[in-house]
């Protein structure tokens, strides 16, 4: 039973599992799991090169089914910036599994699609949608401001795959959306189909059209604010810098959340307690600088704020625990669950000089380029401290 929609499987869905595929491998999964899987990641791959890029030069073309439930024509950044995340996602993937041929060739269809995107899309203040002579113009958003179009750069922030696209131009995208797409009040304001913000509300809708431009038939949702994309813009905000931003969006949404109005508990987008606002914990992580690769053991952080104490926890895949991070740069960890092997600490500060223990005894260490090199399990109860 169909209930709306495009009638092939969803594009950026398919890109999606790909990152979230090696999410999982830097998680923990295990070369077992990751070597499992892999035929499935390059089978996928190569399916979506040959539908979407035959002439392979990086840019992906023709109807792109996608979960705003219609399709996306021509060239557009929504697609492109997840396409060129999961590109290089792929490119990790095959090193690790000693593809390193297939690797190299990735890189470079990344490279020319992350050119070939830019050049193509770029307007002097976010990326727009370029239709070619044929495409259908019926739910498109051509001009529009996109509030998600940078969401395969999110994605590559979390897996530490470096920029998709020039960092200034990825910065004045998100200060573009925050200029164009942040409505303030919605009184008498009356969406096409959904009204999840209403009276003195704050909000980001899905599109914007700036230029006044807005087609007769615009993209489906395009009046509408969600959850799961207003935590994502503001983590990214936090990503690059744009502490404040990013805050003041997270603030925005819990208001409409506050326990009076809405409930706090049940972010409401397509139906209750939907799953897209899970992206709001990737906030935390935005301002903790958090990151771990279960590959190379290796964890970091780097807080937001540095100039105040930072206390939270940590989640990996194999277990969790609390940091305490102050301005001096002493650091303590604990394991609260699970188990951590840890190789390489990145911390904020980190000098050449400083003393580690655990458990209150010394632990041999190394500092190399600011990191800390280490060779420990860390069990239940286990506290390690850096000062």
């Amino acid at each position: 039973v169909t209930i709306g929609g495009p009638l092939n499987p969803a594009l950026d869905g398919m890109l999606s599992t790909i990152l979230k595929t090696w999410r999982e491998i830097r998680q923990g999964a295990g070369a077992e799991w990751a070597s499992h899987y892999w035929p499935n990641v390059r089978k996928l791959m190569s399916y979506i090169r040959a539908t979407w890029d035959p002439d392979n030069d990086g840019v992906l073309d023709g109807e792109q089914p996608n979960t705003y439930d219609i399709e996306f024509y021509g060239t557009n950044m929504f697609i492109g910036a997840l396409w060129l995340a999961a590109l290089r996602a792929t490119e990790e993937y095959a090193r690790l599994q000693g593809e390193f041929a297939l690797a190299e060739e990735l890189h470079a269809l990344f490279r020319s699609g992350s050119e070939g995107y830019d050049r193509a899309l770029w307007n002097g203040e976010y990326y727009i949608q370029i239709l070619g002579p044929d495409d259908p113009r019926e739910q498109q958003y051509l001009t529009g401001c996109l509030a998600d179009q940078l969401l395969g750069q999110w994605w590559a922030h979390q897996l530490d795959l470096g920029y998709l696209l020039p960092p200034e131009r990825v910065k004045t995208t998100l200060r573009s959306i925050l200029k164009y797409n942040l409505r303030h009040g919605f009184e008498g304001y009356d969406p096409e189909e959904r009204p999840f913000a209403n009276g003195d509300d704050t909000g980001l809708l899905i599109i914007a059209w700036p230029d006044g431009q807005q087609p007769e038939r615009p993209t489906r949702y395009h009046d509408e604010v969600w959850t799961g994309i207003e935590y994502q813009v503001a983590a990214h905000c936090i990503y690059e810098g744009m502490i404040d931003e990013g805050l003041a969006l997270t603030e925005a949404v819990r208001n409409r959340y506050d326990g009076v109005k809405r409930n706090p508990y049940n972010d409401v987008e397509c139906g209750d307690h939907y799953a897209r606002a899970m992206s709001g914990w990737n906030i935390y992580e935005a301002l903790a600088g958090y990151r771990f690769d279960a590959i190379d053991h290796s964890l970091s952080f780097a807080p937001a704020q540095q100039d105040q104490p930072f206390r939270g926890p940590f989640v990996a895949g194999t277990g969790w625990g609390n940091v305490e991070i102050e301005p001096s740069g002493h650091t303590s960890l604990t394991m609260r669950a699970g188990a951590l092997r840890l190789e390489r600490l990145s911390l904020p500060g980190l000098g050449a000089h400083v003393t580690v223990e655990l458990n209150g005894s010394p632990l041999d260490h190394q500092i190399t380029g600011g990191v800390l090199t280490i060779d420990i399990d860390l069990q239940v109860g286990d506290n390690l401290v850096v000062a």
